[in-house]
């Protein structure tokens, strides 16, 4: 299904290309239509509007069908909602990169935010984000590089830990605070020394559409010199990871 509806959405934008086919598909937003009705709005010929119409119809944006002697042409709900959904993910995953740019400190001693919506419920954001972490975590930021699981200990005083194939465990953190779904508070040392921890508090509010996430990670004024620096490489470490976890929610929602 994945598949079948990135294909119409990839059919669909190349169909677009063209602005007398994204004219056509104008015109039929307002309703059914034949040829002949479709030419007389453009200032293009009716064979020429039956050959845009085939592609259209190819990629699955449009669909006719018998009215006496003559078709009539219309939108297909199904090509339409994947190019819709194609444009929705592409806005959230614009929208989480600017506002983790737009919020980035100007001072090493402030915290990095991170602030983005989903439309899933604080539960199912709460879930996604600690006990399907291994689902959506990216392996490029593990230590082992594949690992078997990530788990989080539900509990204050838990461990963060990385399982490797190997057998090995790789501790990244400890939950300071479990309240789920609304709360989550930990200290953080992925890829560094426990002495060099921050801290990451992560909210799960609901809203009419679903949940707003928060993320604020602070601390970096503990690491002199050396935190400036690593706060704008974490900046852009969560630029990356924050757009994979809209999707994480947004499939397994789905599913």
């Amino acid at each position: 299904m994945a598949g079948r509806a990135k294909a119409l959405h990839r059919d669909a934008l190349d169909a677009l290309g063209d602005p007398s086919r994204r004219a056509i598909v104008e015109i039929l937003s307002r309703g059914g239509q034949s040829v002949q009705q479709i030419a007389d709005q453009l200032p293009i010929s009716r064979p020429a509007v039956s050959r845009h119409l085939r592609v259209l119809k190819g990629a699955g944006l449009v669909s006719d069908q018998a009215d006496g002697t003559r078709r009539i042409y219309g939108l297909r709900d199904e090509g339409v909602e994947a190019v819709r959904q194609y444009f929705t993910k592409v806005w959230d995953e614009a929208v989480a990169r600017f506002r983790i740019l737009a919020e980035k400190p100007t001072m090493s001693a402030e915290p990095l935010i991170v602030a983005f919506e989903l439309e899933v419920p604080p539960a199912h954001a709460f879930e996604t984000w600690t006990a399907r972490c291994a689902s959506w975590w990216p392996r490029s930021h593990t230590v082992s590089g594949d690992p078997t699981a990530i788990t989080f200990e539900p509990r204050a005083g838990g461990a963060i830990v990385e399982h490797a194939r190997d057998g090995r465990a790789h501790r990244w953190g400890e939950i300071l605070d479990w309240e789920p779904p609304a709360r989550l508070r930990y200290r953080w040392h992925l890829f560094f020394d426990p002495s060099e921890a921050t801290e990451i508090e992560v909210t799960f509010s609901q809203t009419d559409s679903g949940t707003a996430v928060r993320l604020e990670q602070r601390g970096f004024e503990r690491l002199g010199g050396a935190g400036e620096k690593r706060r704008d490489r974490t900046t852009q470490a969560w630029s990356m990871i924050v757009p994979i976890f809209i999707r994480a929610c947004r499939r397994s929602n789905a599913g």
